[in-house]
């Protein structure tokens, strides 16, 4: 399924607080209600209208200051309070975009023709953002 079709599968943030930012080996979890979560092995940064807060990247690199760059909670102070105004997928790569309004935004990025980007869990329905950018949707088995 081509990216441009499936903008209505990240309706589910929509209206949802993020709640926790982890980080495990290579892999980044977001979570925003108990069966609502992004997973990404990819790059992603979080923005504001003053700029990049942080990325991914950033994480764990001290950069002269005081401490090491903790990216999850840069975002979580940000945004904790704040809830999901819209999300997109952009047409061409499938990056996912999270918005909390007034240009804060956190963005998913497709780095590869073959490798998956980002996984949106909902409910047990599973979209995941495949290798050149297009998007794949598995809805939960109906038992």
């Amino acid at each position: 399924m081509n990216s441009s079709d499936c903008n209505s599968y990240g309706t589910p943030l929509v209206g949802q607080k993020l709640q926790t930012v982890e980080k495990k080996d290579c892999s980044w979890t977001f979570v925003f209600a108990d069966e609502i979560s992004i997973v990404t092995e990819s790059p992603w940064r979080f923005l504001t209208p003053d700029g990049i807060v942080v990325t991914s990247e950033d994480h764990g690199h001290q950069f002269g200051l005081p401490a090491p760059v903790d990216a999850a909670e840069r975002v979580l102070a940000a945004v904790s309070t704040r809830p999901v105004v819209a999300a997109s997928i952009t047409r061409t790569a499938a990056d996912l975009i999270v918005d909390f309004g007034s240009q804060v935004q956190l963005q998913f990025f497709q780095m590869s023709c073959g490798y998956e980007a980002w996984r949106l869990y909902n409910h047990g329905d599973e979209t995941i953002c495949t290798g050149g950018g297009d998007i794949a949707y598995f809805p939960r088995p109906v038992a």
